[in-house]
Order: C-alpha cells, then sequence, then structure tokens
C-alpha cells in the first residue's frame, strides 16, 4: 500500500500544475485581448513609462500582446509546456521591472495591464509589483515542473488524445 502513496502525490501534482498553467493562460488571455483590441491605447500606456524610443513603442504595442496570446494558448494546451513557461517568467521579470523603475521614478500612470484607454485606472503600481512577483513565482514553478497532464488527457480516450497530440508536435 505504501507503494501507491507516491503515484496519488504525483497524481495530485500534476492535477496541481495543470490548474496552475490553466490559471497563468487565463491571465495572459486576460492581459493580452485588451491590448489586441486596441494598441494605439496600449502605446500610450507603454510611452508612459517612459522606457522605449516611440519606434520600440509602437513595435512593442504591437508585438508584445500577440506574443502574450501565443504562450498562453502553448500554456493552456501543454504544447511546448517549459518554453511557453520559460518566455511568460522572461515576460513577467520585464513587467516586473518596468513596475519598479516607474514606481522608484514616482510616476502616476496606469500600469496597462490588463486595461487601456479609458479603462485602464490609477491603481497602485505596488500592488501590481507584488502582483507580478506572485505571478513569476508561479511560472518560475511552471518552468521548474512542466510536466503533468495536458487538458486533452483528461477529456479524449487514450488513443484519441495520442493522435491529437502527435498532431500538435
Amino acid at each position: 500500500m505504501e507503494t501507491a502513496v507516491p503515484g496519488v502525490l504525483r497524481r495530485q501534482q500534476g492535477v496541481l500544475l495543470l490548474l496552475l498553467r490553466l490559471g497563468m493562460a487565463a491571465v495572459f488571455v486576460r492581459a493580452a485581448v485588451p491590448k489586441i483590441r486596441a494598441p494605439d491605447l496600449f502605446a500610450l500606456d507603454v510611452h508612459n513609462y517612459q522606457m522605449l524610443p516611440a519606434m520600440g513603442v509602437n513595435a512593442l504595442a504591437i508585438v508584445l500582446p500577440w506574443v502574450e496570446l501565443v504562450v498562453a494558448v502553448c500554456i493552456a494546451l501543454g504544447v511546448w509546456r517549459r518554453a511557453g513557461a520559460l518566455v511568460m517568467t522572461a515576460l513577467l521579470a520585464v513587467f516586473t521591472a518596468a513596475l519598479i523603475t516607474a514606481t522608484a521614478r514616482g510616476l502616476n500612470i496606469s500600469c496597462g495591464c490588463f486595461e487601456v484607454g479609458a479603462e485602464a485606472g490609477h491603481g497602485s503600481l505596488v500592488w501590481a509589483v507584488l502582483r507580478d512577483l506572485f505571478y513569476l513565482a508561479v511560472a518560475i514553478v511552471l518552468v521548474r515542473w512542466p510536466e503533468g497532464p495536458r487538458p486533452l488527457d483528461l477529456v479524449l480516450p487514450h488513443r484519441k488524445r495520442a493522435q491529437a497530440l502527435s498532431s500538435l508536435r
């Protein structure tokens, strides 16, 4: 009976990792969609950080939301789990650093994280830093332990699952 305990713990760990991946994917989708819908408004948010030249601001405002969305899809589907988690970790490290420097410089700006334009409030950047540090910790966990079931593992019979996964690779 003692040999069953590690298997149970491994399954529980796998489910926890899946839930963490799905949660972080939801966060990144939630962050990407408003930016994709209004890249001009997101560019203003990026500009307010006063860290990039105008050309860099515009390029970032167009590319970053799509990178966030692709990472979210990869993490959610369990495709390229470690690579997606590494990109997510890098993005969160940059976001956190940008928030810390904006806070240190006393900028009164909206984060630009989840809302853009009129919907974006000028909330506490300190709170945004703490939130991003939490997300960064979760992303590091996903880099360290990328295993765990894929969502398809839970819903498809074994044969169909193998076919679906082989088509994604």
